[in-house]
């Protein structure tokens, strides 16, 4: 351990942020200037003949990239610090002279002739601008090949993301690396889950299912990888590799019976077969060991850029938890990165502090943090949007970190953003004079969803300052998207309306219709129907048919999904109302909710971007035989719904996707209120949990197997039109209640993001208590997690007895002292 020791005095020597290995200058300059400026050139001669580029590493200030952009005889000169740079604003001609757009899904380019003049220089506002969650790559991308790498490569260097996780064949390296170990073939197959669940495996949460993985399936992502990371140093953005972060198979016990090796706890009631793996302790050799084994082989043929990801505790707990036992492993994990890279610094998820801040006290994320030099760690705040961790840990202990938008789990659609935050924050934190904050990023588990958060927050890697009038911004955003300016009203709503969240609630993209039926749920909203249905209004009676573009096209559909989706919530709470009162209106409740979830299937049938076709034929088409077509289509079909072998985490990644309307989500609400409705005809009671029970053997797991053809038909403007004058003016309909769980001034605050099952039913918890040992506000802990705080054992941990006093005063201190019964039950 004596290099580490050298590294740690080196680091406490020096004064202030250390980002001597987080240089831009030296990160994004490993490929040569003319080989950026012709991958740039490239990238842009798709749109125009009118450019020229030139690539200067010169030009990059304060240790950022810049771009520069004038036009000259007809032509629009970029001179830029990297290929990305050049892209980058190239990009910012499109939107800000060109009125033009190039999103995810849909795209809009209209370059006028001659070019718009612009003489401009623009310098990013901080070092990086990220990109990617460690779950995106299994809810996004897992179906992908090379062509669609390659056209995010260029929408990512298009929006100036000069840092962003590397598509690896991970799996890959670690069968070479379990083989060298002495694992069998049997060993790595019943570890490795199937392609659609590996984020969860590298994490250590689950093992095995949906697998074992195909030959096929290591070399489709070892040729991606080869070609995709050549094209992110050709364009200088920096990709991150995986790193060891401490997890490895069950048969490592067999293999070295002397190791010392702790078990993970059990996630998401995951059985034995399926759930856990073992940890290696950080202070056995054999970390150390297959540390740089793993890392020789995932960066074998391929030059690293010095960045590396790993997280040892994403969700959850080892055995023999304690602060030494984190601290040890943070060493543990660098030193092995740093004796094969002298030069590395660790990427780190700040997840498992926002998940679970009873494990993670203070003084804990002191000792995990500092545990590696300063500066050699980069954290990701990754929801800054909404639960920001840089003031309660004193901005990461003098860690750098990147301010991260994460804002989606899962990959489920539902219109919806915090807008007002983004737009400030950013700001706020980046000018403060003790921040370590050296980026941006966008962290969401899942894209293709509301694309105009995205864009706003892509434009803090250049904007020094709030944008003062958000509702022109929105308005801007519209004629980019559509190429009119007809709609301005429609996104002014939108603005004021769903994309204007300010809560603490849990944002999980799960509304009634997408949940499991059940008569416990509590929908509830964040903005009042008005504005959402005046959205609508407006949209469905945009007749100039300029704006007819496929952004328009996608969001006319969006925008009618979203106004039924309100619909459905409300005939939802009718339907509770009516269910012990008059059958012949329960009847017809029930049969108005039903109703409402067809016409979503009707709309959602018309654009291919809400329909499941994309996802099952690219999972489908990696079959090389019958066999393995039935083995990705599994994978691609249970983890958007019962996510797991029984529903572990059912509905988690739930898509609202036309052909699951209709083979998944309408024929169990069917079966589920058809049994209410017969229960009630005959004066029984319902049982609720064996008519679920029926609903999972005939519905749920049967969609597994269920014959789905494609259902893109329709016209999207005629049945929007259709469908607002059905549901726009629905009588008897009271707005969701408005439960917002508010944000306190100047408070900054946490919320354990683990709860039972009523909880997640409800979304908005109504008891929160404050931990007064916490500066700035400190921890929030809703009831739920209060038991498991109040009564840690005496043994657990390593804090002083004093502590751990304190830790069960605040249960004294819960104002509502009915629940303390509940919470001792629970014990």
């Amino acid at each position: 351990m004596l290099p580490y020791v050298i590294l740690l005095l080196a680091s406490a020597i020096a004064n202030g942020l250390n980002l001597d290995y987080l240089d831009p200058v030296k990160l994004q300059t490993k490929t040569p200037a003319s080989d950026q400026q012709q991958a740039a050139s490239a990238i842009i001669a798709k749109y125009s003949n009118q450019v020229t580029v030139e690539v200067n590493p010169i030009l990059f200030h304060d240790n950022k990239d810049v771009f520069s952009l004038r036009t000259s005889q007809g032509m629009l000169r970029i001179r830029a610090s990297s290929g990305v740079a050049a892209v980058w604003g190239f990009n910012y001609y499109l939107k800000k002279y060109c009125k033009s757009q190039i999103a995810w899904q849909t795209q809009r380019v209209a370059i006028p002739d001659p070019l718009p003049e612009v003489d401009e220089f623009i310098v990013a506002s901080d070092r990086f601008r990220y990109y990617q969650n460690v779950c995106t790559t299994s809810y996004s991308f897992v179906w992908w090949d090379i062509n669609d790498w390659n056209n995010h490569v260029e929408w990512m260097a298009l929006n100036g993301i000069n840092l962003a996780l590397a598509p690896v064949a991970q799996e890959a390296a670690w069968a070479r690396v379990y083989q060298n170990l002495g694992m069998n073939k049997a060993d790595i197959d019943q570890h490795f889950t199937g392609p659609a669940f590996l984020a969860w495996l590298r994490m250590g949460k689950v093992r095995g299912w949906g697998g074992p993985l195909l030959q096929s399936w290591h070399e489709r992502q070892k040729n991606i990888q080869d070609s995709i990371v050549d094209y992110m140093y050709r364009l200088g953005i920096i990709p991150v590799f995986p790193a060891f972060n401490g997890h490895v198979p069950k048969a490592i016990k067999r293999i070295y019976p002397n190791a010392t090796l702790h078990t993970v706890e059990t996630w998401n009631k995951f059985s034995d077969s399926y759930c856990c793996d073992y940890f290696v302790d950080p202070n056995d050799p054999l970390f150390n060991t297959i540390g740089k084994m793993f890392l020789r082989e995932i960066t074998a043929g391929t030059a690293s850029d010095h960045i590396y990801t790993a997280d040892p505790f994403n969700e959850i707990k080892i055995g023999g938890w304690s602060t030494d036992f984190v601290r040890d492993t943070a060493k543990a994990v660098f030193l092995a990165i740093n004796q094969c890279d002298n030069k590395a610094v660790w990427l780190i998820q700040n997840w498992m502090f926002v998940h679970d801040p009873i494990l993670w006290p203070k003084n804990r994320v002191e000792a995990f943090l500092t545990a590696v030099p300063r500066g050699r760690m980069l954290v990701l705040d990754l929801q800054s949007e909404q639960w920001p961790q840089y003031y309660l840990y004193d901005m990461y202990f003098g860690q750098p970190f990147i301010w991260c938008m994460l804002h989606n789990f899962g990959g489920t659609l539902g219109m919806f953003g915090s807008v007002q935050t983004i737009n400030n924050a950013v700001y706020e934190v980046r000018n403060r004079v003790n921040t370590t904050m050296i980026g941006i990023g966008l962290t969401p588990e899942g894209i293709n969803q509301n694309y105009v958060v995205y864009d706003l927050m892509l434009e803090a890697g250049w904007r020094k300052k709030p944008i003062q009038d958000l509702d022109a911004w929105v308005a801007d955003y519209a004629e980019r998207r559509y190429g009119c300016n007809d709609t301005a009203d429609v996104w002014k709503l939108l603005l004021h309306s769903v994309y204007n969240f300010e809560g603490l609630n849990r944002m999980r993209g799960k509304y009634v219709i997408t949940r499991r039926p059940s008569f416990k749920i509590k929908p509830w909203a964040w903005y009042k129907s008005k504005d959402l249905f005046d959205a609508f209004k407006k949209i469905v009676f945009v007749v100039n048919e300029n704006c007819y573009s496929p952004g328009f096209n996608h969001d006319l559909v969006d925008i009618t999904r979203q106004a039924l989706q309100y619909r459905a919530e409300q005939l939802y709470i009718n339907m509770l109302d009516s269910r012990y009162g008059n059958t012949w209106v329960y009847n017809a409740t029930v049969s108005q909710f039903l109703d409402v979830m067809q016409d979503m299937e009707s709309i959602l049938a018309t654009n291919s971007d809400f329909t499941i076709s994309n996802w099952l034929s690219k999972a489908t088409s990696m079959g090389k035989s019958e066999e393995e077509t039935f083995f990705y289509e599994m994978n691609a079909r249970n983890q958007i719904t019962l996510w797991g072998p029984n529903g572990e985490i059912t509905d988690y990644a739930c898509k609202q996707w036309a052909e699951v309307f209709r083979h998944y989500y309408i024929p169990r609400w069917s079966l589920f209120l058809a049994a209410s409705v017969d229960a009630k005809a005959r004066n029984e009671v319902f049982d609720e949990k064996r008519t679920q029970s029926v609903v999972r053997a005939t519905v749920e797991k049967q969609f597994l197997y269920v014959d789905i053809q494609p259902s893109i038909n329709g016209d999207s403007h005629v049945i929007a039109r259709k469908l607002f004058e059905k549901w726009a003016y629905a009588p008897d309909m009271d707005d969701l209640p408005l439960n917002v769980i508010p944000r306190e001034n100047n408070q900054h605050t946490t919320l354990a993001d683990v709860g039972e099952e009523e909880n997640r039913l409800s979304g908005s918890p109504t008891h929160w208590v404050r931990n007064p040992m916490r500066p700035r506000g400190g921890l929030m802990l809703p009831p739920w997690e209060m038991h498991r705080f109040a009564y840690r054992r005496e043994g657990d941990g390593d804090g002083t007895k004093t502590e751990r006093r304190e830790e069960k005063n605040i249960l004294h201190r819960y104002k509502d002292r009915s629940l303390v019964p509940i919470l001792r039950r629970n014990k």
